[in-house]
């Protein structure tokens, strides 16, 4: 009977033990799982936070900020959709930059030079399309208004200059054609050759914001031609990443000659495109001969 007493008091302390394994194993789980939810939550809430910010830079047009947040998003998360904004971004800011030259050229009184800068602003960009269109329709009244007053001076020669360049690029505009043959004696032939031959040469102001978001376009345009095609490297060695960062980790490296295929692209900055590869992410430096 002792012996009995004895068995079932083991079989109870072994009960109690196996049940207090189970409520701390349980317990364990539940706090390791509270702290991937709170991780997760936290990035979760963080991500927001910044496309909030991003979004409200853009709507302030402070495209530089906004930029930088938007390739803070695109590094954190890889999500297409930050990569996408970010060219919007680039576009409105290099819209933006065109129309200060714009009116810088304007205020110098380079009309003409005005003109060719606000058509450079594309239609996607309604805003600032809708502004550039209703300030070019100003520029050439005024254009009319200058040679006008040129030609009442006896300055001749300077009210031609102003109209081969004006009609080289508003061709339709048949009052100035018809001054222009007016002062130069040119027929309708000449002043067709004009319109087709003469080019405007506009100087923009010299602006590293305005360079670097030229550079930027022009990136751009090249990781999208980049993208889903086969390049080879022509460094000696490419350093493979774990991410579009010059500071991720290396997860290997590649040797010249070697073929990639691109995926994606990412822009980081006007002299940096990285390529996203099956292996990993790649300077598209080592594969344009910029770096040997």
């Amino acid at each position: 009977m002792r012996n009995d007493n004895n068995f079932y008091d083991d079989k109870e302390e072994h009960d109690d033990r196996k049940k207090k394994y189970f409520i701390i194993g349980g317990i364990v789980i539940l706090v390791i799982a509270l702290i991937v939810a709170s991780l997760f939550f936290k990035k979760k809430i963080e991500i927001s936070s910044l496309e909030k910010k991003a979004q409200s830079l853009a709507e302030m047009e402070d495209y530089d900020e906004a930029l930088k947040v938007y390739s803070d998003l695109y590094t954190k998360t890889g999500d297409v959709k930050y990569k996408s904004s970010r060219n919007q971004i680039a576009i409105k800011k290099e819209a933006a930059d065109t129309i200060k030259d714009a009116k810088e050229q304007e205020q110098n009184g380079n009309l003409v030079k005005a003109i060719v800068l606000f058509k450079m602003i594309p239609k996607e960009d309604v805003k600032n399309y809708q502004y550039a269109s209703s300030q070019i329709d100003s520029l050439k009244q005024e254009v009319i208004r200058k040679v006008s007053s040129l030609i009442d001076s006896g300055n001749n020669t300077e009210a031609s200059s102003i109209l081969s360049d004006y009609i080289s690029i508003v061709s339709d505009d048949k009052k100035a054609i018809e001054l222009y043959k007016k002062i130069s004696g040119k027929n309708d032939k000449e002043v067709e050759k004009v319109v087709v031959q003469k080019n405007v040469p506009v100087v923009i102001s010299d602006n590293s914001s305005n360079s670097d978001s030229r550079g930027l376009r022009a990136a751009n345009e090249a990781a999208s031609a980049i993208t889903n095609t086969y390049q080879y490297i022509t460094s000696g060695q490419a350093n493979v990443r774990s991410s579009p960062s010059k500071g991720s980790s290396v997860v290997g490296t590649l040797s010249r000659g070697d073929e990639v295929y691109i995926q994606d692209t990412y822009v980081e900055s006007a002299s940096r495109i990285w390529c996203k590869t099956n292996l990993g992410w790649i300077s598209y430096n080592t594969m344009n001969n910029t770096i040997k």
